[in-house]
């Protein structure tokens, strides 16, 4: 699966679209942007998303931003499907402060992926 990079940033970021579902359920959100982070430690996902699909909600934690910030915030237990990929049993975080999905490493260390800056393009390998 290949994708342009997203002209939403400036310049240009990688980005896919991706799609939250909740294991076992039938409940699942329209295909949205996310925001490919190498440097996230963990995915995140705008809190609206996950209560519009009735995620489950796993275990209150401390979070920390670059900028050494903190701030608690609930897990929530989802699949994320990525085109034909699935990365099932997912825990993200529900963010309440933000409209952008952000796939961190958590999720992004269970794919192939090849990140063409000069052409723009994010190539997923199945």
């Amino acid at each position: 699966m290949i994708t342009r990079y997203s002209r939403n940033y400036f310049p240009p970021a990688p980005a896919v679209q991706v799609v939250i579902a909740v294991p076992i359920e039938n409940t699942r959100t329209e295909p949205i942007s996310a925001f490919i982070d190498t440097g996230a430690d963990a995915t995140l996902v705008p809190l609206n998303y996950l209560l519009n699909v009735d995620a489950p909600r796993t275990e209150e934690m401390m979070i920390s931003s670059q900028w050494g910030e903190g701030r608690r915030v609930w897990l929530y237990l989802v699949n994320i499907q990525i085109g034909e990929i699935l990365v099932s049993d997912i825990e993200v975080v529900g963010d309440e402060m933000s409209n952008e999905t952000i796939l961190g490493r958590d999720v992004l260390n269970q794919l192939r992926l090849l990140l063409d800056g000069p052409d723009e393009s994010v190539e997923i390998f199945e």
